[in-house]
């Protein structure tokens, strides 16, 4: 009973450490230049007319300029993390979501990365720091909230409909063949 309790006051410890506010990135007068990453990584251009808005839905700037519109991944499965720049968890997943996206972007999958934080320079950052090619947004804090994370990261599987699929609180490598099993089964589906 006693090691039950410390484990689990271990483990709200650690969810607690990634649920607190982060500060914002330095940021110059001007915003910075986003990094070559951060540029390659831009959402696909125009929503589809018929789009149906679910409470998944969400339009965010992006790090590398203009927009991210879930509605511009209409008919796709789209795989959503949401993350703080210093996150040591976020840090841990940011190589896996990024292998995701390179493997089953080309077959359909969308991979968006929210950053919580209100500062473009906090998901620029952690762009640059991965060399993710995946599409960044900031400003997230009310999206995270309505998908009722509790800290982060959380990663979201939607469906082709933009339902959720699957959800991962924190992060552990334990958790890639779950996350990979899910993409496949949406993909499958699509």
């Amino acid at each position: 009973m006693k090691n039950a309790l410390l484990s689990l006051a271990a483990a709200a410890l650690l969810l607690a450490a990634c649920g607190k506010k982060e500060q914002p990135a330095a940021q110059a007068e001007a915003p910075a230049p986003a990094a070559p990453a951060a540029q390659a990584a831009k959402a696909p251009a125009a929503p589809a007319a018929a789009y149906s808005k679910k409470d998944t839905y969400f339009k965010l700037p992006g790090a590398a300029g203009g927009e991210i519109d879930l509605a511009s991944y209409a008919g796709k499965p789209v795989l959503v993390m949401f993350f703080t720049e210093t996150c040591p968890y976020c840090r841990k997943a940011a190589p896996f979501i990024q292998q995701v996206s390179a493997s089953f972007g080309r077959k359909g999958l969308g991979v968006v990365g929210i950053c919580v934080q209100d500062s473009a320079q906090a998901a620029v950052n952690f762009a640059a720091d991965f060399g993710l090619t995946f599409p960044l947004a900031y400003g997230g804090g009310a999206v995270s909230r309505a998908y009722r994370t509790q800290g982060v990261p959380y990663i979201y599987l939607l469906t082709k409909d933009h339902e959720i699929y699957d959800v991962w609180e924190g992060y552990d490598p334990r958790y890639d063949p779950s996350i990979l099993k899910g993409v496949e089964t949406v993909l499958a589906k699509k």
